[in-house]
């Protein structure tokens, strides 16, 4: 798959990319703006041209990818590549660490992240720290409430995501929490 990641990155190509094993129905729609060796970054969208944000995942973790189907191309009359809102790196990058430059911004511009492991579980929360092993995370739940603090390890990771409609929707809630 690395090869065919290189050749779609930061085109005006909108893939189809599967990571759910378990359910073919389930895919994500985006275009892939920038990629390494081992892991890519794509800026998603839902089925309604809203944009469902920005992911880092590993090469491994994607076991299809489709592009020129006629969901797709039916798709593309209403998604779009849009500008980017944020400062992120575009092309291939062989020695970049993408999930390092993704948890970077979220704690740089206090961004709701979320976060799943390789065994499926799946945290949401504003990162505190993070280094070579390990990520820190104020977790938020569900309906906005702070759930304490998780420790993850780096090597567990599997995918980092930001500006999604789930994240954005705890940081709406988490917002008008009285606290």
């Amino acid at each position: 798959m690395n090869d065919i990641i290189k050749q779609l990155c930061n085109t005006a190509e909108l893939v189809e990319l599967y990571t759910n094993r378990d359910d073919y129905d389930k895919f994500g729609v985006g275009y892939i703006i920038a990629c390494t060796d081992n892991e890519y970054l794509v800026h998603t969208f839902d089925d309604k041209d809203l944009d469902d944000g920005y992911y880092v995942m590993h090469n491994d973790a994607t076991y299809i990818i489709q592009h020129h189907t006629l969901y797709l191309k039916n798709m593309f009359q209403f998604i779009k590549p849009k500008p980017d809102k944020y400062d992120l790196p575009k092309g291939y990058w062989p020695e970049l660490d993408l999930y390092h430059v993704v948890l970077n911004l979220c704690q740089q511009e206090r961004l709701m992240a979320v976060v799943r492991l390789d065994n499926g579980f799946e945290c949401f929360g504003w990162v505190r720290s993070f280094n070579d092993e390990v990520l820190e995370i104020d977790r938020v739940d569900g309906d906005g409430m702070p759930d304490g603090t998780t420790y993850l390890r780096m090597e567990d990771i599997k995918m980092v995501g930001f500006s999604g409609l789930e994240e954005n929707r705890r940081t709406k809630l988490f917002a008008g929490k009285k606290r």
